[in-house]
């Protein structure tokens, strides 16, 4: 077995791939079953992104713009239409009362609950072929790159 580090352009193509992933399932879940809808995908990483940052004080917006790499206006259209559908709330920030925080609701836990139901009824439906030491390896590697993707920030 060849131990040697991938050359630039072998991790080249691992990157492309990853990013076709992400791209491809990012915005699927339409909490249907039926077609895409891109708000509901939208609503689902906004709300994710809120639920990952939130803490005891909620998030900001500018956290959540960081987090889903996306400028400021964005973040502030995509959060603003999450509140009105109902899965995040607005609240005071503790230590400015000038500025808004965001918080999960319990619509929005339980539309992520059962986007998380799905993501993981996605990923065993593509690995249902694989063995189960290899689920587990590539489970383990994708926790390793979230991993050095949380030291790089």
């Amino acid at each position: 077995m060849d131990t040697k580090t991938p050359e630039p352009a072998e991790r080249a193509r691992a990157g492309r791939a990853l990013f076709r992933v992400v791209r491809y399932w990012s915005r699927r879940w339409t909490g249907t079953g039926q077609g895409v809808d891109a708000e509901r995908g939208r609503d689902v990483m906004v709300t994710e992104a809120v639920a990952a940052l939130q803490g005891d004080e909620g998030a900001t917006v500018n956290a959540v713009a960081d987090e889903l790499g996306i400028d400021q206006s964005g973040a502030s259209r995509f959060l603003t239409q999450a509140v009105e559908r109902g899965y995040l709330r607005k609240v005071a920030s503790p230590t400015d009362a000038r500025q808004r925080r965001l918080l999960v609701t319990n619509k929005g836990a339980k539309m992520l609950a059962s986007a998380h139901r799905w993501q993981e009824s996605v990923f065993a439906e593509l690995t249902a072929d694989w063995s189960a030491d290899d689920v587990q390896r590539f489970h383990g590697y994708l926790q390793r790159f979230l991993a050095a993707q949380q030291e790089r920030r």
